[in-house]
């Protein structure tokens, strides 16, 4: 079993797989920018500025792996003095993990990197983070993950606003709304990490330096999604043109691609 550092483990992503791998066998060590305690009652290791290499290094002693999750908790919210801070967290961490002999580092990014609106602050954040994060040295690169919107317990967005209308019983007008969308449970990225770390050291190698979005695809729709969230409880309404309305699709195919190429790579796919 791994010893594991996450940073962001007081966070929704962070925490959901600090607890799965905890439950899996693993040790997990959670890296905080202030004291606290994690959801399984366990102090973190606090870094108050998480691009400080040195503090890093000592924050990561007797790890073997690092989950990096830490973000900012509203997108929205980034200034243009924000843009490089994600990418100095990743060198941070590439520099720290390097000096510690740590060959294992998985970062956490967004679909929305995939934005190109110059006034999008988050997506050039996320893609300058990824660069750094994929270039040759030092170290290992990072494997990065492009996280679409998660849902689960705690999920925010428009996850959280659609499974509330469900748990109260309202009708959504998602009866039609079937183009592809990505979306990720916080069980399967749970699932997923769970998958990396026992990963064997060829497969983690070739994946590393390489961008993936994990979906699912089966729950790749509004309808689907809906259904998902609220089971039986879930009331849709069909609303001709519903897709051509909302934003998030993606073209055809191109869940099962996501899918595919992040099997290809590492052998895993989310479990129905």
């Amino acid at each position: 079993m791994a010893t594991i550092a996450i940073t962001g483990i007081t966070g929704l992503a962070g925490g959901h797989v600090a607890q799965a791998l905890r439950m899996a066998g693993h040790t997990v060590i959670g890296i905080s920018r202030s004291a606290a305690l994690d959801r399984a009652g366990k102090r973190v290791r606090t870094v108050p500025d998480l691009a400080d290499a040195d503090a890093l290094v000592e924050a990561l002693d007797g790890c073997g792996i690092v989950f990096h999750f830490a973000d900012r908790a509203d997108r929205k919210s980034y200034q243009e003095q924000d843009v490089g801070s994600a990418a100095a967290v990743i060198t941070a961490i590439r520099a720290a993990t390097a000096r510690a002999g740590i060959d294992r580092i998985v970062a956490a990014s967004s679909v929305y990197a995939e934005r190109t609106e110059r006034n999008d602050r988050y997506a050039r954040s996320k893609r300058a983070m990824e660069a750094v994060g994929m270039a040759p040295a030092p170290g290992t690169p990072a494997l990065i993950l492009r996280l679409p919107p998660l849902y689960g317990p705690g999920a925010r967005g428009a996850v959280r606003h659609i499974a509330r209308t469900v748990e109260k019983g309202w009708p959504l007008p998602f009866a039609l709304a079937r183009a592809p969308r990505r979306f990720l449970s916080l069980d399967a990225l749970a699932d997923l990490c769970i998958h990396l770390s026992t990963a064997n050291d060829g497969v983690f190698r070739r994946a590393a330096g390489q961008i993936f979005v994990p979906v699912e695809a089966r729950h790749g729709s509004l309808a689907a999604l809906s259904r998902a969230l609220g089971q039986s409880r879930t009331r849709l309404l069909p609303v001709p043109g519903i897709d051509r309305l909302l934003e998030g699709k993606v073209a055809a195919g191109q869940l099962e691609a996501d899918r595919d190429a992040l099997f290809k790579a590492v052998g895993w796919q989310a479990r129905h």
